[in-house]
């Protein structure tokens, strides 16, 4: 694969609420403060909360690969069925082979492997397969929302692909990590394509909004 040096992020639990759009939009954004585009790179998901949340799906919105371990085949099963990993394999050789092209072509793709935890963690250390990010289970830091989130309600498909239009003539024209999240969430994560939108915003874009008539939804 490659040789990048991994780092760790503390991610905050999964959310209580299980709201998995801002879940995931949180995962999202930690992946974007280190690198604005994950093509070319992989994320290693480990433990079944990692695993059946929005990270998977998070990497796919960067543009990058994720390999989701857990030893928990109920785990990696119905994450699949959620639509959060592409498909599941039963060994790394497997993994490997799926993910080898898809990061070299710069493609994103969530492969789900069924395998001991330490056990392959060790062997993929014996083989020299460093990810470019490790995100585990082990943070016990809730996820709070901060004054910039919002969440905009949009009951049908149509208003919400009329928001989500809203929303980016809203946004600077470079403001590439926010307009990726608005444009390719619903493409990688089924929670996105109906309800609502997650977006964070300034005050000035909350304005510009408020003008058209489309504000945030009251925080509970």
């Amino acid at each position: 694969m490659h040789s990048c040096k991994a780092f760790i992020f503390d991610l905050y639990a999964v959310m209580t609420s299980r709201d998995v759009q801002l879940e995931t939009m949180h995962f999202y954004r930690a992946l974007a403060k280190e690198h604005s585009n994950w093509g070319g790179k992989l994320a290693l998901l480990i433990g079944a909360e990692c695993v059946h949340s929005g990270a998977a799906s998070a990497v796919s919105i960067t543009g990058g690969a994720s390999l989701a371990l857990d030893s928990n085949a109920a785990t990696i099963k119905a994450a699949q069925r959620a639509g959060y990993l592409d498909f599941v394999v039963n060994s790394l050789d497997e993994a490997l082979r799926a993910l080898k092209n898809e990061v070299r072509q710069k493609r994103a793709l969530s492969v789900g492997l069924i395998a001991n935890e330490r056990a392959t963690l060790a062997e993929m250390d014996e083989r020299g397969i460093v990810p470019d990010a490790r995100l585990d289970s082990r943070a016990d830091e809730q996820g709070a929302l901060n004054s910039e989130e919002h969440n905009f309600s949009a009951q049908t498909a149509p208003v919400l692909r009329a928001l989500d239009t809203a929303l980016l003539a809203v946004l600077p024209a470079d403001d590439l990590i926010r307009r990726r999240w608005i444009e390719r969430a619903p493409q990688f994560l089924r929670e996105a394509r109906s309800g609502g939108r997650w977006i964070w915003l300034n005050e000035t874009e909350l304005a510009a909004l408020a003008e058209q008539g489309i504000r945030p939804s009251p925080l509970p």
